[in-house]
């Protein structure tokens, strides 16, 4: 007895020690903000480079984007540190530099010229000019005054002058479109402006007009026309600016060997020089003839005195370039010979902007870069001999990114750094000496058109890669593999306890890049992401951009798995969708499939299939050109049975379309004609189209399916035509895209009836641009072409700054229009408030609009002649919208959350109860009240607490994707247009996970607890029960 009540002591201490234990340690939970989430902040591919130096030496790199944004870049290592994001319709043109200033020139006939300040990016003041009727396309130019922080810009139709937070110009000079203006240099007295000249029946070759300009009064001294043929921008031309010399225009006429120069101001060119006199060595007049010019100067009016340009020929089937610089001598103009050197394959570019204003530029400073781009990178700086400066080399393989299309130079404290760009988006530094780049942006994902989800694996056990190693056909048997991941499992126990109880781990997420990196390793990963996790929060985020590159990013982390750049005769692939069209199941030796489809430079299909999990090309053709041009890309619900694939129907367009199939192969043409019911197909909103056509398609006989290839299809018959009414073109149209998984068929009202949800899987929606104007809206099954609704909205109107934008799940469409305070006549029919601004309308369809009543078909048809009960309500927006989504899980069963992507730069999640068109004018009956209904509320809410972005801005945001994970509270959600940023949801909340707040320890505690207590109390109930069986 004794030993068992010491027993029984000692246990009670190893349980009061445990416990003790547990609460002395307390656990910390990171906040979920970037471990949940990644951003990545992006400013497109550069256009212009000007890497200027300060007074104090400090070196900024400006540049502006293809995606209308305005950066300055830390030179050291590529980060972000400011940027201006202009409206996406409103294209940038230029960029000047002047001592802490910024200048930019953008938009088109509407025009803004806006000073900045350069150090910290705030705006200093700006001026707009409204549209003029004798704008001229392309036409728009800015310079800074010398000795005065005015302002000269071509504007619309104009040329002004402007001083300082302008109210108004100094002066204004109408142009008349007399030429597109493209050049302004800019004098101590007067400017000169340069365009191509209007071509007209009295004139129809092309010529520069000048036009020389008083700076203090505004008026015309003078204006002619330059005997050349040659456009400004052309390879044969180039102006040149010289503060000291003036300025002059530089060309070669075609089917001559004389290069003629002119100087600005007169009317005859000055003089004429041989090539020899440039090169100085003997050129045969046929290699003279295919010579050409370029500029190389970003900023030309940052050059203190003297201009370059360079001088590019081929002699003895060798390409060499000289850099010729304008200069002085005994009151004679003359050309000189900097330096020349061979440039086979090389991209040329001078320092541009690397100059010191107050002391001029150092011969460092006005260095020459040739990027040679065959093979390596390969790069070379010249001063004023054949010998470089310095040199470097990058091993570079352009089937990520693709060739290297321009380069630029910079210095950091004396240092030179080369700049290069490729035509896929990747921006990289170089430094000489090193062969990985000092910092790198990948910029080709702001061109995404399109992006999937791709499910990777469930992440196999050691035991189960052991396994297939040793002999793969083992694991073809379920129970073997059940074993197995037993095995596994225990040896995790096994390990549990010196692993702290996995208390103390580490996270294996990594934290993802901020949108700069430093290391070739990361410019090249090493190894793709093939494995997922248990709860499906890791897949892999395919994007196709317009620029060719296709590229695979973590869902978890943002880390690249792999980049793809795909060529066609080595120009890029425009990219338009991309499907996964067959899915690898663990440890199976059948990789997963991605299909992209796009487009070549003439207009052709293109369709390529890589490894999705490694971005292999895989296929003897590589990429396939097909001999025809699609207009809309669909996937079809079979597949072929040989590869497994799914198969895509691409349509063609005009009087008599086709839809060829793929993969192009007789047995998925086979697999096509054996479905059992027959595919129907439209062709979309075409541009400008006044009616929707739907098509079904015609199986031929079976002798005709044998042969089937890549120039193939299917010759489908119409099936019906839908009209708008007259006067009213297309101008955009919305479906579903993939899957649509339903939980509940119907809504369950307050007194337990039920409304019967309208879920038609055909359903497109039209909008219309009216005659009388507003807007048309069309619900229209794609099989049938029957009109299931419409509505008008007079007062509304889409264009590029207020775009029509609609997404629809189930039974729901929302989409989102601006709307002006005043209709044009008539009334709008739903509930549509009346203040100017974007409205967001709602429209929900139900199989009746009384309860319980619903179609008892087996199966839903599309011929059915009963329409749909459709209840429709409208919100103002808080914000405009740029993208609208919706969440998605893996049966549905959890409420969906409405996404929008604002214009500021949020990413807004609204639950859906608040779009519940159903939604009571006046207070809540019980019945409502019962089935959750809240009052209606004109104004959706903008919460903070919604804003699933938090504190990032995310900027430009174009597309919302939702993709589940094996979690039913949870979904995926991505966005991307200029910025990227990727996060989780959990709409109804994580009811089946466990709170970060959860004590593990007090778990584990616990239960040790209750089996020591169990083990303890045993014996004495035993003791107990037979006590109490001998009394």
């Amino acid at each position: 007895m004794l030993g068992s009540h010491s027993l029984t002591h000692a246990a009670l201490a190893a349980v009061l020690a445990v416990s003790s234990f547990s609460m002395t340690v307390q656990g910390l939970f990171p906040d979920e903000a970037g471990r949940i989430d990644w951003y990545r902040a992006q400013i497109g591919v550069p256009k212009s480079i000007v890497a200027h130096t300060q007074e104090d030496r400090s070196t900024n790199i400006l540049t502006i984007t293809d995606r209308n944004v305005l950066a300055s870049l830390n030179p050291d290592n590529g980060e972000i540190a400011w940027r201006q994001l202009f409206s996406p319709t409103e294209r940038i043109n230029a960029l000047k530099v002047r001592g802490s200033l910024a200048l930019t020139h953008s938009g088109g006939n509407e025009t803004h010229v806006r000073v900045w300040d350069a150090q910290s990016g705030a705006l200093a003041w700006g001026y707009s000019q409204p549209p003029s009727p004798n704008y001229q396309a392309d036409s728009g130019a800015v310079e800074f005054l010398r000795k005065s922080q005015d302002v000269l810009a071509i504007v619309g139709d104009s040329l002004v002058r402007l001083a300082p937070n302008p109210s108004k110009p100094v002066w204004e000079l109408a142009l008349n479109g007399t030429a597109s203006y493209k050049r302004l240099v800019v004098q101590d007295n007067v400017a000169f402006i340069i365009g191509d000249a209007v071509l007209s029946k009295k004139q129809p070759k092309a010529r520069l007009h000048v036009v020389e300009v008083s700076l203090k009064t505004g008026r015309v001294k003078q204006q002619y026309d330059v005997n050349t043929e040659r456009s400004l921008g052309s390879s044969s031309s180039v102006v040149l600016e010289s503060k000291e010399y003036g300025g002059y225009i530089l060309w070669r006429d075609d089917k001559n060997i004389v290069w003629n120069i002119h100087r600005l101001g007169m009317q005859e060119p000055m003089w004429d020089i041989y090539h020899a006199k440039l090169v100085q060595s003997e050129l045969m007049p046929v290699d003279m003839l295919t010579s050409t010019l370029g500029e190389l100067d970003a900023d030309p009016g940052l050059i203190a005195d003297k201009p370059r340009f360079t001088l590019t020929y081929t002699k003895d089937n060798k390409v060499k370039t000289v850099v010729v610089e304008m200069t002085h001598a005994n009151d004679k103009l003359e050309l000189r010979k900097v330096v020349g050197f061979r440039s086979d394959n090389a991209i040329i570019a001078g320092s541009g902007g690397a100059t010191l204003p107050s002391s001029g530029a150092s011969q460092t400073e006005r260095a020459v870069v040739a990027v040679r781009t065959s093979g390596a990178v390969s790069w070379r700086v010249y001063g004023s001999n054949k010998t470089p400066t310095h040199s470097g080399e990058l091993a570079y393989d352009a089937a990520t990114y693709g060739p290297v299309t321009a380069a630029s130079l910079y210095y950091v404290g004396g240092d030179p750094r080369v700049l290069i760009q490729t035509s896929g988006g990747l921006v990289a530094a170089l430094a000489p000496g090193s062969n990985a780049p000092v910092w790198f942006r990948d910029e080709s994902l702001t061109h995404a058109t399109d992006m999937t989800f791709l499910e990777l694996p469930a992440p196999a056990s050691s035991a189960e890669h052991a396994a297939k190693a040793t002999d793969p056909s083992v694991l073809a048997s379920p129970v073997t593999r059940y074993v197995l991941r037993w095995v596994e499992t225990a040896k995790s126990l096994a390990a549990w306890p010196a692993s702290g109880f996995g208390l103390f781990g580490s996270s294996s997420d990594t934290e993802p890049g901020s949108g700069s990196q430093s290391t070739l390793e990361a410019l090249v990963p090493t190894a793709p992401l093939t494995e997922g996790d248990h709860f499906g929060f890791r897949k892999l985020s395919i994007f196709g951009t317009s620029t060719g590159v296709v590229a695979a990013l973590s869902t978890q982390s943002g880390a690249r798995s792999w980049t793809r750049y795909l060529a066609d005769n080595g120009t890029a692939v425009t990219v338009e969708r991309v499907f996964i069209t067959r899915r690898s199941q663990p440890l199976a030796n059948t990789p997963s499939l991605l299909t992209v489809v796009g487009r070549n430079t003439y207009g052709n299909s293109v369709v390529v299939v890589l490894d999705a999990l490694t971005g292999e090309i895989l296929g003897d053709g590589g990429i396939h050109v097909l001999p025809f041009n699609h207009v809309k890309v669909f996937e079809l619900p079979t597949t072929e049975k040989t590869t497994e694939q799914q198969l895509l129907g691409l349509a063609t367009g005009g009087s008599e379309p086709r839809l060829a199939i793929w993969p192009a192969t007789a047995e998925a043409a086979k697999a096509f004609c054996a479905l059992p019911e027959s595919v129907f197909f439209d062709l979309g909103a075409l541009a400008g189209s006044s009616q929707l056509r739907g098509y079904r398609a015609e199986c031929p006989t079976e002798a005709e399916l044998d042969p089937w290839k890549e120039s193939s299809a299917f010759l489908p018959s119409r099936s019906w035509v839908f009209d708008l009414p007259e006067g009213e073109v297309l101008l955009a149209s919305s479906e579903y895209h993939g899957a649509q998984t339903t939980a509940l068929l119907g809504r369950v009202l307050g007194d337990r009836s039920v409304l019967y949800k309208y879920i038609n899987p055909h359903l497109v929606t039209l909008a219309s641009r009216r005659a009388a104007g507003g807007i048309g809206i069309y619900f229209v099954d794609r099989v049938s072409g029957r009109l299931l609704y419409s509505a008008v909205h007079e007062s509304a109107s889409v264009s590029d700054k207020q775009p029509f934008l609609a997404t629809q799940s189930e039974n729901r469409i929302i989409y989102q229009l601006w709307q002006d305070s005043t209709p044009v006549g008539g009334s709008t029919e739903g509930a549509q408030p009346r203040s100017k601004g974007y409205v967001t309308v709602v429209a929900e369809m139900f199989e009746s609009d009384k309860p319980d009543t619903r179609d008892e078909s087996k199966a839903f048809s599309s011929f059915d002649l009963k329409l749909p009960h459709v209840i429709t309500t409208a919100f103002m927006a808080p914000e405009p919208a740029t993208a609208l989504g919706v969440t998605r899980t893996g049966s549905q069963i959890t409420t969906r959350d409405v996404l929008f992507g604002l214009s500021s730069g949020k990413l807004l999640s609204l639950p859906d109860q608040l779009f519940d068109p159903r939604r009571p004018k006046k207070s809540p009956t019980k019945d409502e009240q019962a089935e959750g209904l809240m009052p209606y509320m004109p104004s959706l809410p903008l919460d903070p607490k919604r804003v699933l972005s938090h504190a990032n801005v995310v900027a430009g945001i174009a597309h919302i994707k939702s993709a589940p994970t094996h979690l039913e509270s949870t979904s995926l959600v991505a966005s991307y247009g200029l910025d990227l940023f990727f996060t989780r949801t959990s709409p109804s909340g994580t009811f089946d996970q466990l709170s970060p707040s959860f004590s593990k320890v007090n778990l584990v505690v616990t239960t040790l607890a209750l089996v020591v207590g169990c083990l303890l109390g045993g014996p004495m109930v035993r003791r107990k029960l037979t006590n109490q069986a001998w009394a």
